[in-house]
């Protein structure tokens, strides 16, 4: 697919500059400073699909990646949380040591890039589960969309009086090829970017859905702080790209069920009244383990899942994520 072009104007509507696509200064007195860039991708069948995440804790001085393949019904993953950041090249957002190469290349910034990646994983479902398996991405990135921003960070935990906090999404199309051991498959599908920085709050739970589509994409999500209250957010683009200001997930979550743990409605509504609602049909899903990044560490209800959601006006499904964490009773 081709992506659409875009004036200067037009990708700084929601604030995003240029220069955020870069490493941003640190508040050195925050332990969970955190400054990440995040991509996912599926085709249009939804039978290959998958997501990374690049992850720094300048104050931690680690790298969280991860990096999450499925293909035909298998996931192979990769989770490395305490990477050091010594061996991390913020210049060039790269890593390259011990059999783990992974960065992003800026080529226009806000417009497009190159991501790249290369591992070996465990495969944790499928007939092969237990194996481990070479995998990787060569994959260029073309924006379908401006970057979404609501600005300066306000949530409680996540906003700095002295150090910009902020974070943008966006809709692109991948094209490329990904690598399952010694084969090589030439992919083309969609996806969601994003990149943050700021202080990050983890002890809270959240809701995400985006999709992507010839005639809809949107990113819209729920997060909910002890203490600061429920905040609603993110972007429904049809023509133009409007800000969502209602959220509403009505979703059953099934612990058990790690690859169809959630099934339910979605409905948002826009600053000028557009909206959107559907029915959530879950594919496929894996489990991601943050454990580590709550205080006190613990095990919570994270996944993110290929899903279908079937509009309610009877227009054409559309493919995308979903992601949710739970806090558990106990850690």
């Amino acid at each position: 697919m081709s992506a659409p072009l875009f004036t200067d104007d037009a990708l700084r509507r929601f604030g995003v500059e240029f220069d955020d696509e870069h490493v941003h200064d640190f508040d050195p007195g925050v332990e969970w400073w955190n400054e990440s860039w995040f991509w996912d991708w599926y085709d249009a069948e939804g039978s290959v699909a998958g997501h990374c995440r690049i992850g720094i804790h300048p104050n931690q001085n680690r790298v969280w990646v991860w990096f999450f393949a499925y293909r035909d019904g298998e996931w192979i993953v990769v989770e490395e949380p305490r990477l050091p950041l010594a061996a991390f090249d913020r210049a060039n957002l790269a890593y390259d040591s011990w059999g783990l190469r992974f960065g992003w290349r800026n080529v226009q910034p806000l417009r497009g890039g190159a991501f790249r990646f290369d591992g070996f994983g465990r495969v944790v479902s499928g007939p092969r589960a237990g194996m481990v398996q070479a995998l990787g991405a060569d994959l260029t990135v073309s924006a379908l969309g401006p970057p979404h921003s609501l600005g300066r960070a306000r949530a409680a935990g996540q906003s700095s009086e002295t150090y910009p906090a902020s974070r943008f999404e966006q809709p692109i199309a991948l094209d490329g090829v990904l690598r399952y051991g010694d084969e090589r498959v030439a992919f083309q599908g969609r996806g969601e970017r994003d990149h943050s920085w700021g202080p990050r709050h983890w002890n809270m739970e959240w809701t995400l859905l985006v999709l992507n589509d010839d005639v809809l994409r949107m990113q819209c999500a729920v997060a909910e702080i002890p203490g600061a209250g429920r905040f609603p957010g993110g972007y429904l683009l049809r023509d133009e790209t409007r800000t969502i200001t209602e959220v509403d997930f009505d979703v059953s979550l099934e612990e058990a069920n790690v690859e169809q743990p959630v099934s339910g409605r979605v409905s948002v509504k826009t600053e000028d009244g557009d909206g959107f609602s559907g029915e959530i049909e879950a594919l496929t899903a894996a489990e991601i383990d943050i454990s580590h990044a709550f205080v006190p560490p613990q095990r919570s209800l994270y996944r993110r899942a290929l899903v279908r959601v079937h509009p309610d006006d009877g227009s054409q499904p559309s493919l995308g994520w979903i992601e949710f964490n739970r806090l558990r009773e106990g850690g």
